[in-house]
């Protein structure tokens, strides 16, 4: 599976404390996209499924896989995910694509991206849209894109079902940062706290 890092440690990826993969590849290409270095196939490293999975079960919190686009590689994402889902983490995963076209146009040619719709707690899809930024949004990157909950949606009769990430909160990391999105930090700034704004899915 070719990908650009494993960022052990995260709270921008996801509510709570995360490990974070990111994918090396994306033929979306969103307007002002943050990981644009994460676009050409050819980059990052090719790794093993297992060694992959080896990583991230090591650290034993919840995981994030984002890129990058994990749905270009859906045949890796699909023996990823089987291998993490003995473990029973939490896992959530952002894509530039609309659920509905992940599962209506992209799964009749490609089985394993239904296979890893299945085996993942959430989806982020969407592309990333500047205009519809927010600073209110914590781990989101427009308010376009749905958090999606998958086993919900899949097991339910009501269509899609989404959760709600946008209460804002803040978050006392490990090494005693505070962590908010823009709103909230600017409250604490104003009584001399330090802290600093998420910057959701964005890696060097």
């Amino acid at each position: 599976m070719r990908i650009h890092k494993i960022v052990s440690t995260s709270y921008v990826d996801g509510p709570g404390q995360r490990t974070a993969l990111f994918v090396q590849g994306c033929s979306i290409h969103c307007q002002s996209c943050q990981n644009r270095h994460l676009w050409p196939l050819g980059g990052g490293r090719d790794w093993p499924v297992e060694f992959i999975a080896a990583q991230l079960l090591a650290t034993g919190l919840p995981l994030t896989i984002t890129g990058g686009e994990p749905f270009d590689q859906a045949d890796e994402l699909a023996r990823l995910l089987a291998l993490i889902a003995h473990e029973g983490r939490h896992v959530v995963i952002y894509s530039g694509y609309a659920f509905e076209h992940l599962v209506i146009h992209k799964a009749e040619t490609e089985p394993a991206i239904e296979q890893a719709l299945q085996l993942a707690d959430v989806l982020v899809d969407g592309r990333y849209y500047p205009r519809l930024d927010s600073p209110f949004m914590q781990y989101r990157g427009s308010s376009n894109q749905r958090v999606i909950d998958l086993p919900a949606t899949y097991t339910g009769q009501r269509g899609v079902v989404t959760l709600d990430w946008d209460t804002p909160e803040i978050i006392l990391t490990a090494d005693g940062n505070l962590l908010g999105a823009a709103p909230i930090v600017a409250e604490f700034a104003a009584l001399g706290i330090e802290t600093s704004t998420r910057r959701c899915g964005m890696v060097g």
